[in-house]
């Protein structure tokens, strides 16, 4: 069976910008992780749809992924040539673990088993594997 769609946010301005790049979603928790130009933004889509925190990333966020085994958000931002790692809390609240250091346009970037994230570098063609200890 198929749902009607439910507008969680109602514009870009609700979320801090019109550069919406990636989502990433913790199911379980009900928040919907959406990566801005060059922050990331929690929304509360399991109960109201409110904005709940964000986090600077730096420029050229593209894509983002969530661990919901670690309840960890990996945002990878192109320009920046950095990886922000954050803990979200039960009430969708970022905590900053590292912000790591990958290559000027490295994007794209997948949570792997343990604290381990991979990121894909187009002007190399390489696929970068980053461990957080």
């Amino acid at each position: 069976m198929l749902h009607r769609p439910r507008v969680v946010s109602a514009s870009a301005r609700d979320v801090g910008s019109r550069e919406l790049q990636g989502l990433a979603l913790d199911n379980e928790r009900g928040f919907l992780f959406v990566a801005c130009g060059d922050h990331v933004v929690s929304l509360d889509v399991g109960h109201d749809g409110k904005i709940t925190d964000s986090i600077e990333t730096g420029a050229g966020l593209d894509n983002i992924d969530y661990s919901p085994d670690l309840k960890v958000l990996y945002a990878a931002a192109s320009v920046a040539a950095g990886l922000t790692i954050a803990e979200v809390d039960d009430k969708g609240k970022f905590r900053l673990k590292a912000t790591m250091p990958t290559v000027k346009g490295a994007r794209g970037v997948v949570a792997a088993k343990g604290e381990t994230a991979y990121l894909i570098d187009p002007a190399e063609g390489r696929i970068l594997k980053l461990t957080h200890k």
